[in-house]
């Protein structure tokens, strides 16, 4: 366990058709962030998102073409090889039917609006461990 004080709290809103992903590490790089804790919600018109199997430790994907309610989005960006890494999960839904997962790729539909708490410090993500890269803490 670590404990982190907070620096700052950065509002992004991911405009229709940008990647999330793409926009949260952007955002990071640009404002030299090396630890944070996400959160956001929104509309994804297409995702693909990830689940890991540990019998194989590998992850099975999921493509979902659809546009769905992206109920929540929550995560934390540290750094990987020295470079910022955004580890999101997310939950989607529709009239039907709820989907969850580590999110691989998502496109916004209407707007994503990510909260970003930018932590005091570092955090690393450098310890390998069951087909996985695990933070330091």
């Amino acid at each position: 366990m670590r404990s982190f004080d907070l620096k700052r709290v950065h509002l992004l809103r991911v405009d229709q058709g940008k990647e999330v992903l793409s926009e949260i590490l952007r955002v990071s790089k640009e404002n030299n962030i090396k630890a944070a804790i996400i959160i956001g919600l929104g509309l994804l018109s297409r995702s693909k998102i990830a689940f890991f199997d540990i019998e194989t430790q590998s992850y099975r994907y999921m493509n979902v073409e659809e546009p769905m309610e992206l109920a929540s989005l929550v995560g934390n960006v540290s750094l990987k090889e020295g470079k910022p890494f955004a580890h999101v999960h997310v939950v989607l839904g529709d009239e039907r039917r709820a989907l969850a997962g580590h999110l691989v790729e998502g496109y916004v539909g209407g707007t994503v609006e990510i909260t970003i708490f930018e932590l005091e410090g570092e955090l690393v993500r450098d310890i390998v461990s069951g087909g996985l890269v695990l933070l330091n803490v």
